[in-house]
């Protein structure tokens, strides 16, 4: 990289990030700030989709989200975060270390992965490994390269709900995110070859845009996209404080206080 992102969201699979953060990615980005996605696998064992068809629909998506950069660590999808060896192991040095590396390389300000608790085994390996790689990537004597640790670590949601830390209002660009999800036509589209999985059921983008909502109007927004985080997120001021205060005689929207 030719300079620090100030966001580098770690994705399980080629569409996880955008799902669960790609509002958000997409109004860093129209705001100026480097931010990437590294992919940790490239979803080469999905049911549905051939690998030249992920490729495309991953640059397609990668355009509309506005991204400095596409990384790919290399992992082996289905089998993140085990070691071969120690089966009985959740996570592995050797599956650590280039994620170690990469946040060594890009040097991000803040760092996203999926919540740790999921349904789905890569995601929720996924949300560990990255946790225990941004630690130790400020540990001098593990790996090679300067030590770096990102300033902040924070968990979007796939599928297992959590109690947000905050809520991001993505309601001025929630059909640009819809827009990157379909982009992944062949895991989200009822017809094509492959098994009919969770994603692919019309069902899924209801439950997507009913999460949006819900999370928004915990927050006066349209849409929202939560975010977890182990300890209290770090603000300079009171929130509420920024753009201008409601005219006289004008409620602000309703939140849930």
């Amino acid at each position: 990289m030719d300079s620090s992102l100030e966001i580098l969201a770690f994705s399980p699979h080629p569409d996880d990030a955008e799902l669960g953060c790609g509002g958000s990615l997409i109004l860093a980005a129209d705001a100026g700030l480097r931010v990437a996605i590294a992919d940790l696998s490239e979803g080469e064992m999905a049911s549905r989709g051939t690998a030249e068809q992920r490729e495309r629909e991953k640059q397609k998506a990668t355009d509309l989200l506005g991204l400095c950069a596409r990384l790919s660590v290399g992992l082996p999808d289905t089998e993140i975060g085990t070691d071969p060896a120690h089966l009985s192991c959740m996570t592995s040095t050797g599956h650590r270390l280039p994620i170690i590396q990469l946040v060594r390389e890009t040097r991000p300000r803040i760092v996203l992965a999926p919540y740790w608790k999921d349904r789905h085994p890569d995601h929720a390996a996924t949300g560990k490994l990255v946790q225990e790689a941004c630690f130790f990537a400020g540990v001098n004597k593990v790996g090679e390269g300067h030590p770096h640790r990102p300033k902040q670590v924070y968990y979007y949601m796939l599928h297992h709900p959590f109690t947000p830390a905050f809520v991001v209002d993505i309601s001025s660009v929630w059909e640009r995110k819809m827009a990157v999800v379909a982009a992944y036509r062949s895991q989200i589209q009822a017809e094509g070859s492959g098994l009919e999985t969770a994603l692919s059921r019309p069902e899924y983008m209801r439950f997507i845009k009913a999460r949006a909502i819900y999370y928004g109007a915990m927050i006066g927004a349209g849409y929202g996209e939560p975010f977890y985080s182990p300890g209290p997120a770090p603000l300079c001021g009171l929130p509420g404080l920024t753009g201008p205060p409601s005219p006289p005689g004008e409620l602000p929207p309703y939140s849930m206080y």
